[in-house]
């Protein structure tokens, strides 16, 4: 039996439930889950070729790269939505222009960062390598999938979405993988990532324009820069407190103990990504169901759908976690197991309440989840300051469960708070 409020019809039975998911986020789940098993691949080739030292140390590298570029570019995807909501002008030549603008500021930040590293030895290096300023510098490009994940989450195309995402990740693992099998170095791994950013950023701008059909005004870039104004910098706060522990953990990992810990935690947190990537595949569906009813039941797909996920990762990794360390990375990183279990409490925590930060983004609320991770950042450094010295990777590990725990149980206290006050 089925029972109606607000007009919508909720399936009572479990499957029925799990059936309308299953096909309102095919496409997702199958591009996320090619994505998972790539990166898994492409784990146990560049970490068994390289080794746990040089694994750790493209980690810090790209911490502090990533750091620069996702201060400013990171979500801009939810800036679109916002502003798909509230103005019907077409904007797509000046949000390219914008992401672009973001891309060239991350550039000087991230060089500035390197520079100060080297020059106060930080890094084990006189100066910064070549193929790193050009890997840098095609990284602006990249930014351009901000646009079309905004875009393309606005319209509801799930399936160009998956279509574009699975082939990204298809080519970087290629490239990776072909250049790291043909000499394993750092600098090889740095080119194959500068040619996937390089060549994803130019079919990214092809689609957008060719999928363009907004006939409305055209938005100048000073028109949009103050139609964006007070959102981006809502959503850059939010992002700042949360890019510290999901950046710049391994990096303070390699910098405070050595590139060896670094690999064997990078190995860890990499084998639990595919929780990640559930939450990634969900989220666009997420935000049209959220966006298009108000009334959407979290309960049903908490317990329905969420929770078994949970419950069958937990029980294979808990299970499989060292045989999948050996079979996947090697021997020489079978430490990696418990940062692993560590890490996998915190995420999938995260996991169960992922809708929670898009319920309070889509509600205005996004101060709230600012403060969330907030209290996510405060935890991760005090704790890792204090446990690192001790237990290490383990140690960053378990400041990073705690505050993404917490953080967590902050955003459910705003949400029932919100919706009671609502009734």
């Amino acid at each position: 039996m089925a029972c109606k409020r607000s007009g919508v019809q909720i399936p009572s039975a479990p499957h029925k439930i799990m059936k309308k998911f299953l096909f309102e986020t095919k496409e997702l789940i199958l591009s996320q889950g090619t994505i998972a098993i790539l990166a898994i691949v492409q784990i146990r080739i560049v970490a068994k070729s390289l080794g746990p030292e040089s694994y750790g140390i493209i980690g810090v590298y790209l911490g502090i790269i990533g750091l620069c570029f996702r201060f400013l570019s990171s979500r801009n995807s939810d800036l679109l939505l916002i502003n798909f909501k509230s103005h019907k002008g077409n904007f797509l030549k000046s949000s390219i222009i914008f992401e672009l603008l973001m891309g060239v500021i991350s550039l000087s930040f991230a060089l500035l960062l390197m520079v100060i590293s080297v020059n106060f030895e930080l890094l084990n290096i006189e100066s910064i390598p070549n193929y790193l300023i050009i890997f840098v510098f095609s990284r602006i490009f990249l930014n351009l999938l901000e646009v079309f994940k905004g875009m393309f989450t606005h319209i509801g195309d799930m399936k160009i979405y998956s279509i574009v995402e699975t082939l990204n990740n298809i080519l970087r693992f290629i490239l990776v993988v072909g250049l790291i099998l043909y000499d394993p170095t750092i600098k090889n791994f740095f080119f194959a990532l500068t040619l996937h950013s390089f060549i994803t950023g130019f079919i990214v701008l092809f689609i957008l324009i060719a999928k363009n059909t907004n006939q409305n005004k055209k938005v100048g870039l000073k028109e949009y820069f103050n139609l964006s104004r007070n959102n981006f910098l809502k959503i850059r706060a939010d992002q700042a407190v949360g890019l510290i522990p999901a950046q710049l953990d391994v990096v303070v990992i390699g910098l405070l103990t050595d590139f060896y810990s670094a690999g064997i935690y990078r190995v860890a947190k990499k084998l639990v990504e595919p929780v990640n990537y559930i939450v990634v595949a969900l989220s666009p569906w997420m935000l049209n169901k959220i966006s298009s009813n108000d009334k959407f039941d979290f309960r049903n797909l908490t317990y329905r759908i969420l929770i078994p996920i949970s419950g069958g990762l937990l029980i294979l990794y808990i299970s499989l976690g060292e045989e999948l360390i050996r079979i996947i990375a090697g021997i020489d990183y079978i430490n990696s197991y418990q940062p692993l279990l560590i890490l996998l409490i915190g995420y999938l925590s995260y996991l169960l309440t992922f809708w929670t930060r898009h319920y309070l983004f889509l509600n205005n609320l996004i101060l709230q989840h600012t403060i969330g991770r907030s209290i996510y950042l405060v935890i991760f450094v005090v704790l890792s300051s204090l446990l690192i010295d001790k237990f290490s990777y383990s140690g960053v590990a378990l400041s990073i469960t705690i505050g993404m725990i917490c953080q967590k149980i902050y955003e459910l206290f705003i949400y029932f708070q919100t919706n009671n006050l609502n009734k």
